[in-house]
């Protein structure tokens, strides 16, 4: 079986092009912004609250298609100045650092919303939600959120393991035509 960062990009995809601009929402140590500039896309905008692991990720992946900033994925409707072909979110906390630091259903939500806005047509977002007990509360707020999508709009999916509630999963949304 894949995990859900796999998964999630298996379904991202299907958007990329080499003229598509991606967002990493949640940027870490860079496995998705990574994902992005091997796929040959234009440029990758990415987001992370900790100023350390920001640095050391770009350092690391040192490629000026990435543009990454150090502040809350909720701000990426300051930044983007052009329609997104795809975003992804890993919510929860970075492995391997500071796990008190933790994505929040407020901003996540604030964020999820925007980025729809800023999807283009046929754009797609991923959405891996992680279910350790500030992770669930983020995932139910977010989830009913997009169950009020209208389906003319977005198409949303779910990607999970129906006996194991403990494990990540992803959520896909396809924006199917523009929206005011």
């Amino acid at each position: 079986m894949r995990s859900a960062v796999e998964m999630s990009h298996l379904f991202l995809r299907e958007a990329l092009h080499p003229q598509a601009i991606c967002v990493d929402a949640t940027l870490g140590h860079g496995k998705d912004a990574q994902f992005f500039l091997e796929q040959g896309c234009r440029q990758v905008i990415a987001f992370e609250i900790q100023e350390d692991v920001l640095t050391d990720t770009v350092q690391r992946i040192a490629d000026p298609r990435l543009e990454a900033y150090c502040q809350g994925h909720e701000t990426m409707d300051a930044i983007l100045s052009q329609k997104a072909d795809a975003m992804i979110f890993n919510f929860g906390y970075c492995p391997q650092v500071e796990s008190c630091v933790q994505t929040s259903w407020p901003t996540s939500l604030e964020a999820v919303q925007k980025g729809l806005q800023l999807l283009r047509k046929k754009g797609r977002m991923a959405l891996v939600f992680y279910p350790h007990e500030q992770g669930q509360i983020e995932a139910e707020r977010i989830e009913a959120f997009l169950r009020t999508l209208d389906p003319h709009d977005y198409w949303v999916i779910a990607f999970h393991p129906l006996n194991q509630s403990t494990s990540p999963y992803l959520v896909g949304v396809e924006k199917r035509k523009e929206t005011s």
